[in-house]
């Protein structure tokens, strides 16, 4: 499944890139990730928690980060293993950052995400989607409280909310079906 996304952020691009060459920054950003290690080679091993509807999953897995500093960009890939439910995940996401006015930042994120095993089935439904977006949102307002916290020490204190599984999914849910009735009503209409 391929998820994209894009925000500004009101934070000149150096500032920005700062934040996304600081890895430990970032992932603490991320709703339910925690990173466990820097191997030091660009390679980090991490845990990532996901819960949807009555289906929970902890991935536990290995991530690799390459910088293109030149053109503020980078590129993610991450395989996890959720040893408890049999589900499987890996993920390649591209990050491009783009100056806007001297003052503004372009965030754009480009996934590709695959699922394996049980939680498989809610990436058919399009639930996988908006609880994608609604974590991408959360990751976009974590990024933007760390760029104007006032100190370092401000900033670093900064996390990701803690995931609300049912919530998200009931919410995630409803904005599916209420896309699912606009689509609906559109064809009538026409």
């Amino acid at each position: 499944m391929q998820i994209s996304e894009q925000f500004t952020v009101t934070q000149p691009i150096e500032e920005v890139w700062r934040l996304f060459s600081d890895i430990p920054q970032v992932a603490s950003c991320l709703p339910g990730g925690e990173l466990k290690s820097d191997n030091g080679d660009g390679t980090y091993d991490g845990l990532v928690a996901v819960k949807l509807g009555p289906i929970s999953a902890s991935f536990d897995g290995t991530a690799t980060v390459e910088f293109d500093h030149a053109n503020y960009s980078s590129n993610i890939k991450g395989r996890g293993v959720d040893r408890t439910g049999g589900s499987q995940g890996s993920v390649d996401v591209d990050v491009q950052l783009e100056d806007l006015d001297g003052e503004h930042t372009d965030v754009r994120l480009e996934a590709k995400v695959m699922l394996a095993g049980p939680i498989a089935q809610f990436g058919r439904t399009g639930l996988v989607n908006e609880v994608s977006k609604r974590l991408i949102d959360q990751f976009a307002d974590c990024l933007h409280a760390k760029l104007e916290a006032e100190t370092e020490t401000a900033a670093a204190e900064v996390e990701a909310p803690q995931v609300q599984g049912l919530s998200l999914a009931f919410a995630a849910l409803w904005a599916t079906i209420k896309g699912w009735y606009r689509g609906l009503f559109s064809k009538s209409e026409d």
